[in-house]
């Protein structure tokens, strides 16, 4: 499943940042190593076996890489949190390609799709990227293992906390060569968060429950950003038993008891929301009686710089 840009239920991928190589012309070529990989997947080799052949198809250059020199000139964005930073630290007309739910700012909308959650490597390839921005624990593994198969540097950036959203700003602004925009930006991000981990720490906690999706509800648990949101804005997460993105039962929902529901609110999924509301999962039960606090759904579900908006929203809510 998609949700807001954000892949869920899938394994931290592991990706490790890789040097820049120098963007040299050479006899194999960055595309045909992409279509070696695509080959290798249409004939049924395993994804590990056709990213090997890629591996060796793109090892054919005439020179070993080098590090490239200056700030990357070309970028693509795998995910539309790591869209937003670009933009944030002043960065966005670098942004040659995003991906398919970058659609903040309004200037992100005018950007060349790559793709979503499997993004295409070859179209990523072919805009001649200096340096791809991808996240963590939200892109498919086997596309970005193939761009950097290619000789294309990847930076991967965490973001399952909100001092990871933090560390990954900063990272971002320096890689983009706007450093001190990042750190800028990161410095003023963390004292609102500050400020609100202080004000929710002189008030009674609250039991609260955070969805991410109604049908079948699927909840933000343990070791997520959205935990973090959750707690630092001084709540009890509920579904924090379970690690990651579980899927709760109806069972639980109409058990547990819980104060307040913390929804995404978006015109693309309110319909769906409300049906869980009127007759779904969401009408019976215990948590048929909790508050439920609607926040923007772009905001809340994507580990970037707005992520603190929806935050202090959020603690205002829980405050009342």
């Amino acid at each position: 499943m998609v949700w807001g840009g954000v892949a869920l239920r899938l394994p931290a991928l592991g990706i490790r940042d890789s040097r820049p190589p120098v963007r040299e012309a050479n006899a194999c070529g960055r595309l045909s190593a992409l279509a070696a990989f695509r080959f290798g997947r249409a004939v049924g080799l395993s994804p590990r076996a056709a990213i090997l052949a890629l591996a060796l198809v793109a090892g054919c250059r005439a020179a070993p890489p080098q590090p490239q020199a200056g700030s990357p000139h070309r970028v693509v964005s795998l995910a539309p949190n790591l869209t937003e930073i670009a933009f944030a630290v002043g960065a966005g007309s670098s942004l040659v390609g995003v991906s398919e739910y970058s659609d903040y700012p309004e200037a992100a909308r005018a950007i060349p799709r790559v793709g979503g959650l499997e993004v295409s490597a070859e179209r990523v390839a072919s805009l001649l990227p200096d340096l791809v921005l991808a996240s963590h624990d939200g892109n498919a593994r086997g596309p970005v293992l193939a761009l950097e198969a290619a000789g294309i540097p990847v930076l991967a950036v965490q973001g399952g906390s909100l001092d990871a959203v933090l560390a990954g700003i900063r990272t971002v602004g320096e890689r983009l060569g706007r450093g001190k925009e990042g750190e800028r930006l990161a410095a003023e991000l963390s004292r609102r968060l500050e400020a609100v981990r202080t004000r929710s720490a002189g008030r009674g906690r609250v039991r609260a429950l955070l969805l991410v999706w109604p049908d079948p509800p699927q909840a933000a648990g343990r070791g997520t950003f959205l935990d973090d949101v959750l707690t630092t804005a001084g709540a009890d997460n509920v579904a924090a038993p379970s690690r990651g993105w579980p899927v709760i039962s109806a069972e639980f929902l109409a058990t547990q008891p819980v104060d307040v529901l913390v929804v995404p609110d978006s015109a693309a999924t309110r319909q769906v929301w409300g049906r869980a509301f009127a007759s779904g999962a969401l009408s019976r039960g215990a948590i048929a009686k909790a508050r439920t606090v609607r926040l923007p759904e772009s905001a809340l579900t994507r580990p970037g710089p707005r992520v603190f908006d929806a935050l202090e929203q959020l603690e205002r809510e829980l405050a009342r």
